[in-house]
C-alpha cells in the first residue's frame, strides 16, 4: 500500500463528512422555515385570528421587494448609458432601449465634446447647486408640504456626487428668427446624488435622484456685444420623467400610494420652475428688455375639447365577467393639467369636456391625454386608479391645420378610442377680433359647460415704490411685500421681497380672460409677515380695448389704501384677443389646397360650374403615387391652377383621403379621413363601407387596424387615427396596404366584398405632403372578409 493512500482517503473521507454537514444545514435550514411558517399559519387559526393580519404585511413587503428591483434594474440602465462613452454606446446599442436620441433620429447631432467639458466642469458645480436648493426650491417645497400639514422643510445636507448629467443629443433649428438661437437637448441625469431633509423634525432623505426629458434653450436676444447673447431660456418642453430612491425615514413610505405623493409632490415643484410655460431665464446682459426674457408671449391658445370615448377596457369586473368602468381623463400640455369629470359605470363615456391651455411653442410640444378607471381611496394619488390607455396630439399637427377633429386609437390599452377635437386660436391685437370670439364661445357652450376664453391678458409687475412711507416721516416696520394678482377665479403671486419700501419683482404672469368687457383686474400688494394689504388696485380690462396694440406700457399706479398715500406700483399691461385660424400652409410640410371640379359638369369661360351647381374642394398631392395617379391631371408643381381630376378615380372604384407620416416617436400615424365617390352595389343598394389596414408584410392580427362601419354611404366621414410602433431602419422594408371593404348582412349570412385598396411604400413617403387623395385601385384578392 503507498505511503500516500492514508493521507488520501483521510481528505476523501473529510470532503465526505464536509458534503454530509452542509446538506444537513441546508436541509435543517428549510425544514425549521417550513415548520416556522406552517406553526404560524396554526397559531393564525388557533385564535381565531383573522388572516388578512397575516396578507397584509406579506403584501406590502411583496410589492416594495417588486418595486425596488424593478428600479434597480432601471437605474443601472440609465446610469450606464449616462456614463459611458460613445464608442461603449455604439458597443452595447443591442443590449439597451433607451438609445440616445441621435442614434434614433438623424437630424440630432452627438455632443461627446460638450460632455467632456461638463465631466470637468462638475466638481464645481456644488455651490450653484447648493444655493438653488436653498433660496429657490426649499420655498416651493416647504409651501407644497403644508397642504398635508407638513411643516418646516428645510435642506440638511446637499451632496452632488461624482456623475454628472450627459446629453445624448442636441439639435439647433436654422429656420428661425434671426434674433434668437433654439436649441434642443436630450438631457439625461443618474447621479449618485444625496439630498437630507428634515420635515416636522423627522430627518429623512433622496438618494440616485433620475431625471430624463428634452430640454430646450432658447438664446435671445442676441447683442453686438461680448458674451453676444443677452440672456438664456432654459426650459422642459414636456414634464420630465424623475424618480429617485428614499433613505432614512422616508424608506417607510417607498411603497405603492405614499411614495407616489412624494415623487408627484418633486415632480411638481421641477415643472413650477422649467416646465413650460415655466421658464428659467438667465440674464447675461444688462440692456436688454427683461420682460421679453422672463415673460415672452405665448404663441397661441390650444382649445382642446374631449367628447367621448368607445370601448374601454373593463377594470371593474363582476360576475359572469361582465363590468364597467368608472373613466376620467387627464389632458396635459407642459406644466398644465386638466382633468374631466368622472362617469360611472360605462365603457362608452360622453364628457363633452372643453379646456384652453398656453401654447408657449409649436415644435418638439404634444398634448398627452390619459384614461383613468377610477378608484375610490383615501389616498390622494392616481396610482391607486386603473390605467384605460393614453393619446397624444402633437402641437405642430394642430398649429399646421388649424383644427383637428377625430378618434385617436388608445395606446397601451387592449381596446378603446377617444373621440378629441383641438383648435389653434393665435393671439390678435386688435379689439375687433373680439366679438366673432365671443359668438364662438357663446355656440360651444351650448354643449359644454366649462368655461371658454376670448382673450390673454399678459401682466408684467416691475417695482413698487414708497411702501409704508409717510410724507415726513419713515415708519419703522419695513414690511416684506410680493403681489397677489386676480383675474375672475384665477390668483397669481410674486416671490416675497425681504424688508423693503421699495421692491422690485421683475415677474411676468399670464391670465386666460373670458370676456375683457366685463372683467377686471385685482392687484394687492400684501406684507408677508403680517398678512396686511399695503395698497391694491383694481383695473376695468375694458380701457385695454380702446389702447394702441391693446397695451399699456411702463406706467406707475397709484395704490389705494396706501399707508402715506405716496405708494406706487409700475406695471406693463398687454391685451391679445383669440382669433380662430383656418387651415394653413406652412411651406415645410402642410398640405395644398386644390379646387376639383366634379366630372361631367361644364364650366363657364371663367371657370365657374353652370346650372348653379358647386365645386367640391378638396385636398390632394401634386404628385401622386404610381398607382395613384389620375391621368391628365396638372403638370407636377403646377398648385396655382384649378385641376380637374376624375370624379371616381382611374379606376372607378373612388377615392381615399389619407395622411401618413413617421412621427417623432418612431411611430408611423396613419389618418384615415375620408373616401369619396365609392360606387353603389348591382342591386343598387349603398354600401357600408370601413377602412381596413395592415403593415405588410405582416398581415397578422396585430397589424391589422380598422375603422368605423359607415352604414349606406358612398362618401363616408372617418377622420380616425392610428398608429404602428416602427423603428427608422424598417420603413425601407414596409409597405401600408389599405382597403376599402363592403359589410352587408348579419351573423353568418355577413358578406364583406374587398371595394379597392391602395398600397403605399413607407420607404417613398413624402414628408412634405403628408395628406393626399389616393385613387382606389381593384384589390389584389377579390375574396370577401
Amino acid at each position: 500500500m503507498n505511503e500516500d493512500d492514508p493521507q488520501k482517503l483521510k481528505e476523501v473521507a473529510d470532503d465526505a463528512g464536509h458534503a454530509y454537514g452542509e446538506w444537513f444545514k441546508r436541509y435543517m435550514n428549510i425544514f425549521t422555515r417550513r415548520f416556522a411558517e406552517w406553526m404560524l399559519v396554526f397559531l393564525f387559526g388557533y385564535y381565531n385570528l383573522s388572516f388578512g393580519w397575516l396578507m397584509a404585511p406579506l403584501f406590502f413587503l411583496v410589492l416594495r421587494d417588486k418595486r425596488a428591483k424593478e428600479k434597480k434594474v432601471k437605474f443601472d440602465i440609465i446610469r450606464s448609458i449616462a456614463n459611458a462613452d460613445e464608442k461603449d454606446i455604439l458597443q452595447e446599442i443591442q443590449r439597451f432601449a433607451n438609445l440616445p436620441s441621435w442614434v434614433t433620429f438623424p437630424d440630432m447631432e452627438r455632443v461627446e465634446w460638450l460632455n467632456k467639458i461638463v465631466r470637468q466642469l462638475w466638481p464645481y458645480a456644488g455651490h450653484y447647486v447648493h444655493d438653488l436648493c436653498k433660496f429657490s426650491i426649499e420655498p416651493s417645497i416647504r409651501t407644497a408640504l403644508e397642504e398635508y400639514k407638513l411643516n418646516g422643510f428645510k435642506f440638511e445636507k446637499i451632496i452632488l456626487g461624482d456623475t454628472p448629467f450627459r446629453l445624448s443629443g442636441v439639435k439647433v433649428y436654422d429656420d428661425t428668427s434671426r434674433h434668437e438661437i433654439i436649441m434642443d437637448m436630450d438631457f439625461a441625469y443618474a447621479g449618485d446624488c444625496k439630498f437630507e431633509v428634515s420635515v416636522s423634525k423627522f430627518k429623512m432623505g433622496i438618494k440616485d435622484l433620475q431625471i430624463s426629458g428634452r430640454m430646450r434653450v432658447v438664446m435671445k436676444p442676441l447683442v453686438r456685444q461680448i458674451p453676444l447673447v443677452g440672456g438664456l431660456q432654459v426650459f422642459f418642453l414636456n414634464n420630465p420623467d424623475v424618480d429617485f430612491n428614499l433613505i432614512g425615514l422616508a424608506d417607510v413610505f417607498d411603497m405603492p400610494g405614499l411614495s407616489d405623493i412624494l415623487r408627484s409632490i418633486v415632480t411638481e415643484q421641477i415643472a413650477h420652475m422649467m416646465v413650460l410655460p415655466n421658464r428659467y431665464p438667465i440674464q447675461l446682459v444688462e440692456d436688454i428688455n427683461i420682460a421679453e426674457l422672463k415673460c415672452p408671449a405665448p404663441a397661441g391658445v390650444l382649445r382642446i375639447q374631449v367628447i367621448e370615448a368607445k370601448n374601454l377596457m373593463k377594470k371593474d369586473v363582476g360576475l359572469m365577467g361582465m363590468g364597467k368602468s368608472d373613466p376620467y381623463c387627464i389632458l396635459r400640455l407642459g406644466a398644465q393639467k386638466f382633468q374631466t369629470k368622472t362617469i360611472n359605470n360605462t365603457i362608452n363615456p360622453k364628457w363633452d369636456y372643453a379646456c384652453e391651455a398656453l401654447a408657449n411653442v409649436i415644435r418638439r410640444q404634444r398634448v398627452t391625454i390619459e384614461c383613468w378607471d377610477y378608484d375610490y381611496s383615501p389616498l390622494k394619488s392616481y396610482e391607486n386608479d386603473d390605467f384605460l390607455g393614453r393619446a397624444n396630439l402633437d402641437v405642430h399637427d394642430i398649429w399646421q391645420s388649424g383644427e383637428v377633429d377625430m378618434w385617436v386609437p388608445l395606446s397601451d390599452a387592449k381596446s378603446g378610442r377617444i373621440h378629441v377635437r383641438a383648435s389653434w386660436l393665435e393671439l390678435d391685437q386688435v379689439a375687433d377680433s373680439l366679438e366673432p370670439q365671443l359668438e364662438e364661445i357663446r355656440a360651444l357652450q351650448t354643449t359644454t359647460k366649462n368655461p371658454l376664453h376670448s382673450a390673454v391678458l399678459l401682466v408684467w409687475i416691475d417695482s413698487a415704490k414708497k411702501l409704508n412711507t409717510f410724507k415726513h416721516t419713515v415708519a419703522t416696520n419695513i414690511p416684506d411685500p410680493f403681489v397677489r394678482l386676480h383675474v375672475g377665479n384665477s390668483q397669481q403671486e410674486t416671490v416675497v421681497k425681504q424688508r423693503t419700501n421699495d421692491p422690485v419683482f421683475e415677474e411676468g404672469f399670464t391670465f386666460l380672460v373670458r370676456n375683457p368687457r366685463t372683467q377686471e383686474l385685482k392687484v394687492e400688494v400684501v406684507d408677508n409677515k403680517t398678512a396686511t394689504v399695503q395698497g391694491k388696485i383694481e383695473l376695468d380690462l375694458k380701457v385695454l380695448l380702446k389702447e394702441r396694440n391693446l397695451e399699456i406700457m411702463n406706467e406707475e399706479y397709484s395704490l389705494s389704501g396706501a399707508s402715506g398715500g405716496l405708494a406706487s406700483l409700475k406695471m406693463n399691461l398687454s391685451l391679445r384677443v383669440l382669433k380662430t385660424v383656418q387651415k394653413r400652409d406652412d411651406g415645410d410640410g402642410g398640405p395644398k389646397e386644390i379646387e376639383v371640379a366634379v366630372e361631367g359638369e361644364e364650366t363657364t369661360a371663367e371657370g365657374e360650374p353652370q346650372n348653379g351647381a358647386k365645386e367640391e374642394v378638396v385636398t390632394v398631392a401634386t404628385s401622386l403615387p404610381t398607382q395613384a395617379a389620375a391621368p391628365g391631371s396638372a403638370e407636377e408643381g403646377d398648385t396655382a391652377v384649378r385641376q380637374r381630376l376624375p370624379e371616381k378615380g382611374v379606376h372607378g372604384l373612388g377615392r381615399i383621403e389619407l395622411t401618413v407620416k413617421y412621427g417623432p416617436r418612431n411611430n408611423l400615424i396613419i389618418v384615415v379621413h375620408r373616401v369619396l365617390n365609392l360606387p353603389v352595389e348591382d342591386d343598387g343598394e349603398l354600401p357600408d363601407p370601413y377602412v381596413k389596414l395592415y403593415l405588410l408584410p405582416d398581415h397578422s392580427k396585430d397589424s391589422k387596424r380598422k375603422t368605423d362601419v359607415i352604414k349606406d354611404s358612398c362618401n363616408p366621414q372617418y377622420d380616425e387615427r392610428f398608429e404602428y410602433p416602427l423603428p427608422p431602419n424598417e420603413l425601407t422594408k414596409r409597405t401600408l396596404e389599405v382597403t376599402v371593404i363592403n359589410k352587408k348582412g348579419i351573423l353568418f349570412l355577413q358578406r364583406s366584398p374587398k371595394m379597392g385598396q391602395v398600397l403605399l411604400d413607407c420607404g417613398l413617403l413624402d414628408a412634405s405632403k403628408p395628406t393626399q387623395l389616393y385613387d382606389l385601385c381593384p384589390p389584389c384578392d377579390d375574396e370577401d372578409e
